[in-house]
């Protein structure tokens, strides 16, 4: 038995290196990289617009939105592209060939894109503080803890990529995702719509259904954001992270499943 899952583990650790080493190399990687530093370092600009005392703020703001945007953007584009390439470059067909379950396959290729989501979160994060040191600002308490929310955003929204690029198009896979995302956002609006007494969701009760099925469907991502919290020096507790993380979690095993599920079914004959 765990010479079972010692093999499982080296398959699925081999296909997470190939697959890290591929996404790094990709160009358009690489392209989305360069964009998020510079992203990044332009809030320097952004800030000298604003008011002298708020540009502290500013940077602050702008810098960790840039990160949360940016890791979004490099999940989507990664999740979407890696597994259509190895269907469209047939690769699949060898290597499904081998002693080895699709459900690894999906879990190397997952857990290679979370790592390249480190590294660019390494290097993002290093250039905002160094961009507030520049500017001579004071480092938010809670950066660090900020950081490691927006990963868990950028994981959870990589976990749905990859579900959705089981079946669909990369573009497809690309429009459904950023949808989800975009919906993920307006979680706590259509919370707040559905407790008012009157508006669209109480004149159409089938806009109320939908918002409600939406709610409970849908992963809220503004977990994961706590810009204001750092702006107005609110404390952001590791209780609050790691509540974020099993968060996270639960709903990356539940598309990963569904992912793993739809996979399973596919023909590659």
């Amino acid at each position: 038995m765990s010479g079972s899952f010692g093999g499982s583990f080296n398959r699925i650790g081999a296909i997470a290196r190939n697959t890290f080493t591929e996404a790094s190399r990709n160009r358009a990687f690489i392209g989305l990289g360069i964009a998020a530093i510079a992203l990044v370092v332009s809030s320097m600009a952004i800030s000298g617009l604003a008011v002298s005392d708020q540009r502290a703020r500013v940077l602050v703001d702008f810098g960790l939105f840039a990160v949360s945007l940016l890791l979004v953007v490099i999940s989507i584009t990664m999740g979407v592209i890696l597994v259509f390439k190895e269907v469209d470059r047939k690769t699949f067909y060898v290597v499904l060939t081998k002693p080895i379950r699709r459900a690894e396959v999906l879990a190397g290729k997952l857990l290679g894109l979370l790592s390249v989501l480190v590294v660019t979160l390494f290097l993002m994060g290093l250039a905002w503080v160094l961009v507030l040191v520049i500017r001579d600002v004071a480092l938010p308490a809670d950066l660090f803890k900020a950081l490691i929310l927006a990963w868990l955003q950028a994981a959870l929204v990589t976990s749905l990529a990859l579900l959705f690029s089981t079946f669909a198009s990369p573009i497809l896979s690309g429009v459904f995702t950023f949808g989800v995302f975009i919906v993920g956002t307006m979680i706590p609006v259509l919370q707040d719509l559905l407790t008012l007494t009157k508006g669209p969701l109480v004149a159409s009760p089938a806009m109320r259904v939908l918002a409600e099925g939406t709610i409970k469907v849908v992963p809220d991502m503004t977990v994961f954001n706590v810009s204001k919290e750092l702006i107005l020096g609110i404390p952001v507790t590791w209780h609050y992270v790691s509540g974020a993380f099993f968060y996270c979690l639960g709903w990356s095993a539940l598309f990963f499943a569904l992912a793993v599920l739809i996979f399973s079914r596919r023909d590659f004959n």
